[in-house]
């Protein structure tokens, strides 16, 4: 094996186990366990040679499902993975280079499944990589001409150990994207002009665009992309243990707009309602507001519409600062016609405060549920609540809380679902039946 930098590989504690192996599958397209296995897949063997000598095994590691299924079909079945940030030996990489065939060896750790894999390769690089895997500088293609899938064909089983730090976000093929990134060759800057600290990790922040002009004029529910490369990006390292993720970051990020629309002249401005949570956040809560702060603005993107017609009643389920988006478009709806379920942490009451501050119409419309731990700020801020009359429950929500009083005669036909991974996979599986409106980040 050569040498191979294992900065990317998630720990494992290896235990030995007796292999049965049966062969499932020796024929394309991939079965449906094989498609599994990929999608889990944190890392990978793979073999290669330069012409008939010197033939290397390596390895390539990432997060669940880095590498990506292209196709599967009849005839065409493609695999594609991003290649990080290396220790610039490029064994690997330069024997594809010369003779562009491999061999994969995808092991299921936790069941002793084995994916075999041969194939043809092609190396793909800059917009060329991009355009097939958004946000990658490097990308291998592999089209398969041979596979074997092999049930319990492993000796051995892995527990989940440490995951490594310098793994980055799993890159989505374009094709995936249920919202394509703004692409354009228009040099935009959006200047931030106002910072308000609403929790101790939330913050609101106000930016001007230098030329609005030139920019596509934003619509609520959208969100914005924004580069912060020149501000963080500090150029190559191999390895950098005080901030390992930032050394495949392209440091592009994308905020839903929480400000609504207004007077024309207000699609010159923008505001974003965040959460503290790496370093472009960091960044911005960081930011003295003496010093002026202009960052590339590179369009705005999808669309998370709230759809109300007239008399109809709508319900949205918000985590945190999912309340974004009915932010943005709270001007426009018929507030006293919808019913907001609202989780928010202990500590993040002062974005709750905030919010019925801008939008009082939205108090009599919410039911408030309060998790974590209530300390003496957290009390002030549900005092200050109570005294506004506002719903609020010091627990969980439940799917209970969603069954509406048949005898009030309230018939909601459309919820819409803001919240983080988890909690909107509980909440559609409580709605199941219903009309669910949800956003992806699939970016």
């Amino acid at each position: 094996m050569a040498g191979n930098c294992p900065k990317y590989l998630n720990k494992k504690h290896i235990t030995p186990s007796i292999p049965a192996p049966k062969l499932i599958s020796d024929s394309l397209p991939l079965p449906q366990g094989a498609i599994d296995l990929l999608a889990k897949a944190d890392m990978f063997f793979i073999s290669s040679s330069n012409h008939e000598s010197d033939m290397d095994t390596n390895h390539r590691g990432g997060p669940a499902g880095f590498v990506r299924l292209l196709s599967n079909e009849e005839g065409s079945c493609t695999l594609v993975y991003p290649e990080y940030s290396g220790n610039r030996l490029y064994q690997t990489l330069g024997n594809l280079s010369t003779t562009p065939r491999a061999g994969l060896v995808f092991p299921d750790y936790e069941t002793g499944n084995v994916l075999y894999i041969t194939g043809i390769t092609e190396i793909l690089v800059h917009e060329d990589a991009n355009n097939l895997l958004p946000r990658s500088n490097m990308v291998v293609k592999i089209k398969v001409e041979a596979a074997r899938f092999v049930e319990n064909g492993l000796g051995f089983r892995g527990e989940p150990g440490e995951p490594s730090p310098y793994n980055p976000p799993v890159r989505f093929l374009a094709k995936e994207q249920i919202h394509e990134l703004p692409n354009t060759t228009k040099q935009i800057y959006a200047s931030l002009v106002q910072k308000k600290i609403l929790t101790p990790t939330i913050a609101r922040f106000r930016f001007n665009i230098l030329d609005p002009e030139k920019a596509s004029r934003w619509k609520p529910g959208q969100y914005v992309a924004i580069s912060f490369q020149d501000e963080l990006d500090i150029g190559y390292s191999h390895m950098r243990d005080d901030d390992p993720k930032s050394l495949n970051d392209d440091f592009l990020r994308t905020f839903t707009v929480s400000s609504g629309p207004g007077e024309a002249s207000s699609y010159g401005q923008f505001d974003i309602t965040i959460r503290k949570v790496g370093r472009v956040t960091e960044h911005l809560f960081r930011h003295n507001m003496r010093s002026k702060l202009e960052v590339p603005l590179k369009g705005f993107g999808g669309e998370f519409i709230f759809r109300q017609d007239p008399g109809e009643h709508i319900a949205c389920v918000a985590g945190g600062i999912g309340i974004t988006p009915l932010l943005a478009q709270a001007t426009v709806l018929d507030l006293s016609r919808v019913r907001l379920y609202w989780t928010v942490r202990a500590e993040d009451l002062g974005l709750v405060l905030d919010s019925f501050e801008q939008f009082p119409d939205l108090l009599g419309s919410t039911r408030l549920f309060v998790t974590g731990t209530v300390n003496s700020a957290a009390a002030k801020n549900l005092e200050k609540l109570k005294e506004i009359n506002t719903s609020v429950e010091l627990r969980r929500i439940v799917s209970g809380d969603l069954e509406l009083d048949a005898a009030s005669g309230v018939e909601i036909k459309k919820w819409y679902v803001c919240t983080g991974d988890e909690l909107r996979r509980t909440v559609t599986e409580w709605l199941k039946g219903q009309l669910i409106i949800t956003e992806s980040f699939n970016f």
